[in-house]
């Protein structure tokens, strides 16, 4: 009979137990574990040492991420903020490179810079970079 949890089972508390860190999925844990190196031996140990701690009621899964079950609903809220967060974001920013793009078309010189002067200008009000507009990296505003 075991004395306690394991070295691996510990790590992983103290990983999840981490005040930046909410969730982290096995690989993750394997990852930050083995100090960078990923290895089959280590995500099938941290794997083992998450389904015991699971089932003791020390961890639980969050769409598919890891949490100190003290942390559930700080999780569950989190997840639902992202979610829902940048989808709409996603949607203004589309609608806002659509026109802007619409204008760029245009025969006019004048009409194009300041299409593109305009662009820029609201790229800088909103804080994002033209890789977050275009790729649709996640932004949650709150």
């Amino acid at each position: 009979m075991s004395r306690g949890f394991g070295a691996i089972q510990r790590a992983v508390l103290d990983a999840l137990s981490e005040e930046l860190v909410l969730t982290l999925s096995t690989i993750d844990l394997a990852h930050v574990l083995n100090h960078g190196v990923r290895s089959r031996s280590v995500i099938a140990s941290v794997h083992r040492a998450l389904r015991t701690l699971e089932a003791v009621g020390k961890v639980v899964r969050v769409e598919g991420k890891w949490v100190l079950a003290t942390r559930q609903r700080e999780a569950r809220n989190n997840s639902r903020r992202k979610r829902q967060g940048p989808v709409v974001h996603q949607n203004e920013r589309l609608k806002f490179l659509s026109k802007i793009l619409g204008m760029l078309g245009s025969s006019e010189d004048g009409e194009v810079l300041a299409a593109a002067r305009k662009a820029e200008a609201k790229r800088a009000e909103l804080g994002l970079s033209w890789e977050m507009i275009i790729m649709g990296a996640p932004v949650l505003v709150e």
